[in-house]
């Protein structure tokens, strides 16, 4: 591992990067200066070229005129200047040194086509321009359209004022297909173009925490992704935040709008593809999060035959399975009366105790008709996870006075209930069997036993003073010995 380069303070450097939303080259003159400072010679070289003809003037000249413009008195103190890093090293920067460019620092910009550029930048370019037309006795308007607007990649300062994402022409996204993706595999990914990733910014700053707005802040978010989808119909990230709108306000519209969105992403894929397309590639996970809730779409209205289509397709192209699709499978199919599928598809739950695992198993136990597999998996379920009594009883007033409604981690049971809840009511006899199993004395005890234990092991040691009585290994011992107790049920004498 290579050592970290050493930072030299520049506070005038550092202070203008940061207000031109270029702080990363600070880091980057650190770490290579020369590399950096060969990069923005190019980058001046370059500005003068634009200079010397939009001026009519010599490039000598232009080339003073930019130094004395980026506060150096000619090019030449300019351009021994920036040589000195290449004697550096890997060694901290000479004071002052990197403070000497902290004018030229916007040079480094890269502005790319269709993209808004930041208005510090669009500010300090335009100064630019302002200050080189002054030093050739050049009309502004020449020197703004021909060199600050060549140096941010438009034809007209105009042009590159008025740059937005929304304009863009160019396909937000592509798909790239990798021979070998991160697990050696076969896959591919979705990638964003500049212009899409700028838009993912704006719609974040828009819609993030929308579970948590007033009705007003929905109405102007709403407002701006279908204003944003009415110039950029592609923006698949924009589609899934609408379809999450509709959703949550409960109109039917929200599976149009994913099936559409899907629709235009699955065109990217080249035909005939058989990779995977991983979660753990960021580009790719839009594409998941769309699936994921066209699956809760199709479930919501009744189709879990569509839905487990779905299912089955994410974890085919992601078995890493970082959305729980392996926790829906087995409900959708018990659903359709597809009892041995969803036996098969507890495969990928074989490995996690507890938990909603241990109560989708129940379902399936049951449904399968093995009562011992049934009780001893309710009662994994229930003693990890003590608001299971409530879900199955369908109170929330019924978790037992003074019992916490998770032990160690917190499952998304919001989801749980909301695929769970068909099948436990489709399932003939299996809500009987379940409150059944509630009521049981041996249950009820057990419940007591353990709710006391947790208490006095996790919960009494966080008050002041209080020391912790009981252990891991102590708690992991009662719970296994109660799921043996109650497990298999008692013969009767």
């Amino acid at each position: 591992m290579s050592e970290a380069p050493k930072y030299t303070p520049s506070p005038a450097f550092d202070r203008i990067a940061q207000h031109l939303d270029l702080a990363v080259e600070t880091f980057w003159f650190n770490r290579e200066p020369s590399e950096q400072a060969e990069r923005l010679e190019a980058r001046i070289k370059f500005a003068a070229k634009l200079l010397a003809k939009a001026a009519g003037i010599a490039h000598s000249r232009a080339l003073d005129s930019v130094a004395q413009a980026l506060r150096f008195p000619a090019w030449h103190h300019l351009s021994a200047h920036l040589s000195r890093a290449a004697d550096f090293g890997s060694g901290p920067l000479p004071s002052g040194w990197l403070d000497g460019l902290s004018a030229a620092v916007l040079l480094a910009t890269r502005a790319e086509a269709e993209v808004t550029i930041p208005h510090a930048q669009l500010d300090a370019f335009e100064a630019l321009g302002e200050t080189l037309a002054m030093l050739t006795d050049t009309p502004k308007q020449k020197v703004l359209d021909e060199v600050s607007a060549a140096l941010c990649g438009g034809r007209t300062w105009r042009e590159v004022r008025q740059r937005s994402p929304l304009d863009a022409s160019a396909p937000l996204y592509r798909f790239v297909v990798h021979e070998h993706d991160a697990e050696g595999g076969p896959g591919g990914c979705f990638e964003e173009s500049p212009a899409c990733h700028q838009l993912v910014e704006q719609l974040d700053a828009n819609w993030q925490d929308y579970d948590g707005f007033t009705k007003a802040q929905k109405k102007r978010a709403r407002g701006w992704v279908e204003a944003t989808l009415a110039m950029q119909p592609t923006f698949l990230e924009g589609s899934l935040a609408l379809a999450w709108m509709q959703k949550d306000a409960e109109e039917p519209l929200a599976l149009t709008t994913v099936n559409a969105a899907v629709r235009q992403a699955e065109a990217l894929i080249p035909k005939g593809f058989k990779g995977r397309i991983l979660w753990g590639h960021l580009g790719n996970r839009f594409y998941h999060r769309l699936l994921w809730l066209q699956l809760r779409l199709h479930h919501e209205q009744g189709a879990s035959d569509a839905a487990a289509r779905v299912a089955r397709k994410m974890l085919r192209l992601n078995p890493n399975d970082n959305l729980g699709v392996r926790y829906a499978l087995p409900f959708l199919l018990l659903e359709q009366g597809e009892v041995a599928a969803a036996k098969r598809s507890l495969k990928a739950l074989a490995d996690e105790p507890g938990l909603t695992a241990a109560a989708t198993r129940t379902f399936v136990a049951f449904a399968e008709d093995k009562p011992a597999e049934f009780r001893r998996e309710l009662a994994a379920a229930l003693f990890t996870l003590p608001v299971l009594r409530a879900f199955l009883l369908n109170d929330n007033r019924a978790l037992p006075e003074g019992e916490t409604s998770y032990r160690h981690m917190q499952p998304d049971m919001e989801t749980f209930a909301e695929l769970a809840w068909p099948s436990y009511c489709i399932l003939p006899g299996l809500r009987k069997a379940c409150t059944d199993f509630l009521a049981e004395p041996a249950v009820l005890a057990a419940e007591r036993e353990l709710a006391a234990y947790w208490k006095s092991y996790w919960e009494d040691r966080r008050a002041p003073g209080a020391e912790r009585r009981g252990s891991a290994e102590g708690w992991a011992q009662l719970l296994a010995l109660n799921i043996d107790k109650i497990g298999p049920k008692p013969r009767r004498v």
